[in-house]
């Protein structure tokens, strides 16, 4: 064969490199291009797919309408699923807002994860979450829907990690005209969330009364469907900066501290908080309050039931339990029912803490059994507050000398030796029944002693005026001529008959009115000298 021409054969290697060229940016089109076209044939179907599936899960989740404004897909670079103007309505009501709003929903993914067996979720970002439980009949139904579905086998997916910020909880309230309730939270995550298992949490929210912050993290669920209010929850919380200003009648900036265990309506809460400048409005002398606690409270409604609380103050330790309860769904506020008492408490702390005296005027130990009731209602704390029992005050001495050498000369007299100035900074007790109403102190069988002397009293203090109005008897074990001397002395004589009491001595009706740091003693003419505590005797009958 005759060779070709040197020009023909360079031609047809250049046409060989074109050919094969074409051929490298033919293959490389392939590639890049079939995954893209791939992904646009396939995106309306995965479109489609990703919508029912969310569809299904929030039906059967909160057996709710789901109505949505946008929903949108991207599988380039990574999966991203947006969600915008979510509205969950519950049973499909239009008579009250929608159970949940979500402005928008932002889900990140991988495809590999979505197309596993059980799909994860890398991150779901919520903007402007708004819940919105409608008020609840008493005995009625559970807001969510209970479903027999096994929501985990159903659904099996796993979210990495969950954000959202400055969502709202609003309750609406059961009487018509009433504000709802609303609870911000600044900042909740939940770490591998799922139907089937427990997830981490960390939250931020407000704590409306008394107003102040609460962090908190632990461990939330599964969530029970079926039965919302079961659901178990566990961790820790930090509760700061909470004024108590916002309870009509105290003041304080409160901290707590303290662990929660259990179903959402059974928690178990033990924790210890501390008020360093706590004070009530009768006194405003600010005290150092603290306090250890353990006390069921119940999630869904916020009522508590406290089983025990240690309250320490200065030298003064109280025990109490008791409940605080919504009981009037009329009303705003809470009813809080208490049982309080000790045996580790001194009078002085508790005057400090109660009138606006600036020095207490006695000091000794107090034994105290009481049952304090603070009904729900618009009004002052203190105004509200019911209080009934019994102390007992022993060691007594007055900080006042003029005070106290009034006792001691009481002594004095009542031992019959009105000159004996060994008989000095003399120790006394007090027993009684009280009651408290209105800031009222009403008391009864209030017992007065001192050697020598019994002071036997009824009567009324009031703690925002601090006026006295008591009414008795003072029983004497000297003759009424025994408590005094020389001529004075001889003429008591003749009317020591009239005062004689029924084992001899003196028994005289008294009164004290006035106020608490301006006592006015003297005789009660109008109430005369019988003993309101005596039984009749039967004579004459």
């Amino acid at each position: 064969m005759g060779c070709l021409p040197l020009d023909a054969r360079a031609e047809g290697h250049r046409l060989k490199r074109r050919w094969i060229a074409v051929a490298l940016a033919t293959s490389l089109l392939v590639l890049i291009g079939a995954p893209l076209i791939a992904l646009r044939v396939l995106t309306p179907r995965i479109h489609a797919l990703l919508l029912d599936r969310t569809r299904g899960v929030l039906q059967t989740h909160f057996a709710s309408d789901v109505q949505l404004s946008d929903f949108s897909v991207t599988l380039a670079p990574r999966v991203t699923i947006t969600i915008e103007g979510l509205a969950l309505r519950h049973r499909g009501r239009t008579d009250i807002p929608p159970l949940i709003q979500v402005a928008k929903v932002s889900i990140y993914s991988s495809l590999s994860n979505l197309l596993k067996r059980n799909p994860e979720v890398t991150l779901v970002r919520v903007e402007g979450l708004r819940i919105t439980m409608p008020p609840r009949v008493p005995g009625g139904p559970p807001l969510i829907h209970k479903t027999d579905q096994d929501l985990a086998a159903k659904y099996p997916v796993l979210v990495d990690q969950l954000v959202a910020d400055d969502a709202d909880i609003i309750v609406l309230p059961g009487e018509p005209g009433k504000k709802p309730h609303e609870y911000p939270i600044h900042h909740l995550r939940l770490d591998q969330f799922a139907f089937d298992r427990p997830a981490t949490f960390q939250a931020i929210l407000t704590n409306a009364v008394p107003k102040g912050e609460i962090s908190t993290y632990g461990h939330f669920g599964p969530w029970l469907a079926d039965d919302p209010a079961a659901t178990n929850a566990t961790g820790q919380y930090n509760f700061s900066n909470a004024d108590l200003g916002t309870l009509k009648g105290l003041s304080g900036i409160l901290s707590s501290r303290g662990t929660f265990d259990g179903p959402l309506d059974y928690l178990s809460v033990n924790g210890e908080t501390d008020t360093p400048d706590f004070s009530l409005r009768t006194a405003d002398h600010p005290v150092s309050l603290h306090t250890d606690f353990s006390a069921i409270v119940d999630g869904t409604n916020g009522d508590t039931y406290l089983k025990s609380v240690t309250a320490r103050f200065l030298r003064t330790t109280l025990q109490v339990s008791g409940e605080v309860v919504d009981e009037n769904r009329k009303l705003k506020s809470r009813t809080i029912e208490l049982d309080a008492s000790s045996k580790e408490a001194r009078v002085e702390d508790l005057i400090r803490l109660t009138t606006k005296s600036a020095r207490p005027v006695m000091s000794g130990d107090v034994q105290l059994k009481t049952r304090i009731l603070i009904p729900e209602g618009r009004e002052d704390l203190v105004d509200r507050l019911l209080l009934g029992g019994r102390f007992g005050i022993a060691g007594i001495r007055f900080a006042n000398p003029s005070t106290q050498e009034k006792v001691d000369t009481l002594s004095r007299k009542g031992q019959g030796q009105p000159e004996n100035q060994d008989i000095s900074d003399v120790i006394s007790e007090l027993t009684g029944n009280f009651k408290m109403a209105r800031s009222v102190l009403d008391f009864s069988d209030l017992s007065f002693g001192v050697a020598g002397a019994a002071i036997r009293l009824d009567g009324t203090y009031n703690l925002d005026t601090e006026a006295l109005d008591f009414h008795g008897q003072l029983k004497l074990q000297a003759k009424l001529s025994q408590t005094t001397t020389g001529v004075k002395s001889f003429f008591l004589k003749a009317i020591d008959p009239f005062f004689e009491g029924k084992d001899a001595g003196t028994v005289v009706a008294i009164k004290i009115t006035g106020t608490k740091d301006s006592p006015s003693f003297g005789l009660d003419h109008d109430h005369g000298k019988q003993d309101p505590h005596a039984q009749p005797s039967g004579k004459g009958q």
